[in-house]
């Protein structure tokens, strides 16, 4: 197989060809004072499963560049964080990479020290609305000298080399973009700066250490309108190459900001979107150094694809590794099947990228230490009884079994999965279910007694006489209005809504007027009204936020916020429906009291869910009971799985 095959990136070989790439985790280990040890062990994790090169998270090179919850390191302290995550990585095997970028005029001043301004190469407004400063010739020098003694701290502090971070619109691409660069001197010229940086760097960490650049295969702005365009953006990345000093080429899509929701695409884009663009990069230099290729590769049968079909030499699994960082060691001893594949749910990662990062079905990301200690407290088998097969339930039931007790988990319903299993008729939505399939999977191998079709009450459960309860009997979806309404429109409850049922009966929502009552803005929210557009309805959101979806992650509020509205959703913002009466539904503004009237087929209650604990008096009295998921606090599966991996293991 390619991709366990090692490979030369200049000095150094990489014992396969499975690559971390940088991404936002953790940023508080480049916070002076911070020990780092979070991060640390995170991809230190990442090594141990069998990666085969990582790259760290973008590292600000000078007070000049900075964002919210980001640091400016500090020498002394950057050096040791340095030389601690090295060696645990290299006592795996790893090679590590760490990528240097600065964000020149992305941002605002006020989130920064002392209110730094920003740095860039014209004077111009920026998409946060601020004006930004132009470099001087000496400003540009102190810049460079930046990345230089940045890189240096690095490759002396055991780095195995160092990455230019040459996409997502910071600074290095906005010197070769005309919509940032308009200078008229020697750094108007698009190519000075990136060259002229990539030699100095270089020089800065001499001939035995790697080099690599991440360049952007398309800026997704058409030169019309300022950017690039991928043509352009070859020509370029193939001249910072002919420079001879890089010993591997990286690449991503788009200026940052929106454009992330391409870049790093969740379910709704397909699998390796971008590896034509990685073929294209790679024809452009004649394959003269190995090619990383990126874009949604969460299967190692894709990965190798794209090797043999020489569309790369190296591959991007980022995603894939976080929620399962045993990717490589399953390959290699043969359990390829036991791979916990990307849900491309962005929920947990990208989506929280100014937050330490989660994963929406690995709650193990970003707590490997204090898991570890929990793992390491002796455990006396115990009979456990899981109620309720949800995600939380399932993850319960699973690592409960892991850890050697016999457990029994009982389910009232047909299937396992909960409520999740409403995406499984949303189209894209429904790689979600692979979490729990995977959970499911894993359990026919452990000593879990799965029992379907169960009825679960307190004789139930003295007859069973177990030694501990997780109760996880989810929540309860609820319907009804809490305006005046006298009952002349339908109403339907979100889960009503998102089956396309109402009582029990199909319900053709082609043609229809909905109006959807949103009280919570959540990733369940943006699913229901997906799926109703999707079903043919014109909808009417009425929320009391400011915004449509605060609480839905940015990848997910770019990917629907356009379909929505060219499919003809109106948003009504910081407003409440009032009334309903005479098939009409009357909605106010909160901040100007203004009142709309409109005549609607159905509504859609914004009712949250109502935790279903009518057992959990019970249980208490029979035995130790631990709550997961909904049935705590109704929220999401990420959540869900989070908790029921958390029981388990105080068991």
């Amino acid at each position: 197989m390619k991709l366990l095959e090692p490979i030369r990136l200049g000095p150094v070989e990489v014992r396969n060809r499975v690559v971390s790439t940088a991404h936002a985790a953790y940023l508080d280990f480049f916070q002076p004072g911070s020990n780092g040890e979070r991060y640390i062990a995170y991809q230190e994790r990442r090594a141990e499963g069998g990666a085969g090169m990582v790259v760290l998270t973008a590292m600000h090179v000078h007070e000049s560049s900075g964002l919210l919850n980001h640091f400016n390191y500090e020498e002394g302290d950057m050096a040791r964080k340095f030389r601690e995550l090295s060696r645990r990585l290299h006592a795996h095997g790893t090679t590590a990479i760490s990528q240097l970028f600065h964000y020149g005029m992305q941002s605002i001043s006020s989130v920064r020290p002392d209110l730094h301004p920003l740095w860039g190469w014209s004077q111009r407004v920026n998409s946060e609305g601020e004006i930004g400063h132009a470099m001087t010739d000496a400003e540009v020098e102190t810049v460079i000298e930046a990345f230089c003694r940045t890189a240096q701290i690095a490759v002396e502090n055991g780095m195995d080399g160092v990455e230019l971070h040459g996409t997502h619109g910071y600074l290095i691409q906005q010197s070769f973009t005309p919509m940032f660069n308009r200078r008229t001197d020697r750094w108007g010229d698009p190519l000075a700066f990136t060259t002229e940086l990539a030699r100095r760097v270089r020089a800065a960490i001499g001939p035995d250490k790697v080099l690599g650049f991440r360049t952007s295969a398309d800026d997704l702005v058409p030169p019309e309108k300022g950017g690039v365009g991928p043509d352009k953006c070859r020509e370029y990345t193939v001249e910072f190459v002919r420079t001879g000093v890089f010993d591997y080429l990286n690449h991503s899509e788009g200026q940052g900001g929106s454009h992330y929701a391409q870049a790093i695409g969740s379910y709704r884009h397909k699998f390796g979107r971008w590896l034509p663009l990685t073929r294209a990069l790679r024809d452009a230099i004649n394959a003269t150094i190995p090619v990383i290729g990126v874009g949604r590769i969460p299967t190692p049968d894709l990965a190798e694809g794209a090797l043999q079909a020489g569309d790369c030499d190296m591959v991007g699994m980022t995603r894939a590794q976080i929620a399962d960082p045993d990717l490589v060691r399953k390959l290699m001893t043969g359990q390829g099947a036991r791979i916990r594949t990307c849900t491309g749910a962005n929920q947990g990662c990208i989506d929280r990228a100014r937050y330490p990062i989660t994963c929406f079905q690995n709650p193990e990301v970003g707590e490997e230490n204090r898991l570890r200690r929990m793992d390491a407290v002796p455990t006396e088998p115990k009979h456990v009884l899981v109620v309720g097969g949800g995600p939380a339930g399932m993850k319960a039931a699973e690592i409960a079994a892991r850890r050697g007790h016999r457990v029994v988990l009982a389910e009232g319903g047909p299937v396992l999965g909960g409520r999740l299993n409403m995406v499984g008729a949303m189209g894209a939505a429904s790689n979600l279910l692979s979490a729990t399939a995977w959970i499911e999977q894993e359990m026919a191998d452990l000593p879990v007694e799965v029992r379907l079709q169960t009825v679960v009450d307190a004789d139930y459960i003295r007859a069973e006489a177990p030694d501990a309860i997780i109760l996880a009997t989810g929540a309860q979806p609820q319907g009804g209005l809490t305006c005046r309404d006298d009952g002349s429109i339908v109403v339907l409850s979100s889960d009503e809504a998102a089956r396309g049922e109402y009582e029990g009966q199909r319900f053709d929502m082609a043609g229809t007027r909905a109006l959807m009552v949103d009280l919570r803005g959540s990733y369940e929210s943006a699913l229901v009204l997906e799926s109703l557009v999707d079903r043919g309805a014109t909808v009417t959101v009425v929320t009391p936020f400011q915004v449509f979806g605060p609480n839905l992650g940015f990848t997910h509020m770019n990917d629907l916020l356009a379909r929505m509205l060219r499919a003809g959703t109106r948003l009504l913002t910081m407003s409440k429906l009032v009334e309903v009466a005479q098939g009409e539904a009357t909605v106010v503004h909160a901040a100007s009291g203004e009142r709309t009237r409109a005549s609607y087929d159905f509504i859609v209650s914004g009712a949250p869910p109502r935790s279903n604990d009518m057992l959990r008096a019970e249980c208490e009295g029979i035995a130790p009971t631990f709550l997961a998921g909904d049935v705590i606090s109704p929220r999401s599966a990420l959540e869900a799985i989070r908790e029921g991996d958390r029981v388990a293991r105080r068991i």
